[in-house]
């Protein structure tokens, strides 16, 4: 007997797509029902949101949790990743991605895994603090702390095994973004990065938009409807962090809001000059793409090195579905070249 799927991919999204990808969604998530957005639920199931697509991780030598400061001082946790090679290792620093209100240590794991034993380096995955909870920019600001914190004698006191004077960042989604901000932050305090690497990241502010039409990216408008991020759900989360920001006292959300600073959309940064060799991976059928490969052209223009390449066929989380998507295999077999040249040669 045939039925109607729940939640099917939508047509103007579907010839644009993977076969591969097609299968896989039609057979894990098509018939599961798309009701409201429920932030508590969304965040216990986020961590396993895409586990039948993620293949098994190779397992690091060394898997141990730990505190670091975050802004303020603030204790955040973090998970550390020790490859099987002879230390001190050079360090990757990730920021996992879920639109600055989802995600913790367990969201990107299987990457942080691949990561430390094909680059032979430490990953030290970072818990930020979430909006709606924490005022945005928390995101942003406790990573940089902890970027701060690691590349200090304090960092390298607390961490005698981990090699701070090489470090690269990365992350996907909103983590792709605090990584591409925080390269910003570091020049500004002359922290030296080796390399910054991402994957399909949040860039510009669709507070300014109220349709898919209005965004000046084309790629709004092509995958308004694209599976697994969507233009309503990305208006979900934008709400979700402005939101964290205070509507009863207008002097405490005035001082929030001189704290955003250009934060909001990477693009309005005030100097693309000097930054490290950065790594841009986006995704054709997703409605982040263009701004991605914008963010690219801006660095370019500010005579940096970088490296863009766009993945086709395939939505914003595909790097989570390397069990069976090719272009999630190779996402990460690149990711971790790129770091592997750059903290260790």
């Amino acid at each position: 007997m045939s039925h109607e799927a729940l939640n099917p991919i939508h047509p103007s999204v579907l010839p644009h797509l993977d076969p591969t990808f097609i299968e896989l969604y039609n057979k894990h998530v098509a018939n599961t029902p798309s009701g409201p957005i429920d932030l508590a639920v969304l965040r216990s199931k986020y961590s396993v949101l895409y586990s039948y697509g993620t293949g098994p991780a190779p397992e690091p030598a060394r898997v141990y949790d730990a505190t670091i400061p975050g802004h303020n001082g603030d204790l955040i946790p973090c998970r550390v990743y020790e490859p099987d090679s002879p230390g001190p290792w050079p360090v990757h620093i990730d920021f996992h991605g879920g639109g600055w209100g989802l995600g913790d240590l367990d969201t990107e794991s299987h990457i942080c895994k691949h990561i430390a034993v094909k680059a032979k380096v430490a990953v030290v995955d970072i818990a930020y603090r979430l909006v709606p909870e924490h005022a945005f920019p928390i995101g942003i600001q406790d990573s940089f702390a902890a970027l701060q914190h690691l590349s200090s004698p304090a960092g390298r006191t607390q961490f005698p095994n981990l090699d701070t004077t090489r470090i690269s960042l990365g992350g996907v989604s909103a983590g792709g973004n605090i990584a591409l901000i925080l390269a910003h932050l570091a020049r500004d305090h002359q922290i030296p990065l080796r390399l910054v690497a991402v994957g399909t990241p949040v860039i510009d502010d669709i507070s300014q938009y109220t349709t898919a039409h209005d965004s000046p990216f084309p790629s709004m408008q092509e995958m308004e409807h694209a599976p697994t991020l969507n233009w309503a759900r990305l208006k979900w989360f934008d709400q979700l962090k402005w939101r964290s920001l205070s509507s009863e006292d207008e002097d405490l959300r005035q001082k929030q809001l001189a704290e955003v600073k250009w934060y909001a959309n990477a693009l309005n940064a005030p100097d693309f000059t000097r930054l490290p060799r950065t790594v841009i991976y986006t995704a054709g059928c997703d409605p982040l793409r263009d701004e991605g490969e914008a963010y690219a052209r801006k660095l370019v223009e500010g005579g940096c090195e970088v490296t863009v390449r766009r993945f086709e066929g395939v939505p914003h989380p595909f790097m989570h579905m390397d069990k069976d998507l090719w272009q999630a295999r190779q996402f990460i077999d690149l990711i971790a070249g790129h770091i592997k040249g750059a903290l260790h040669d």
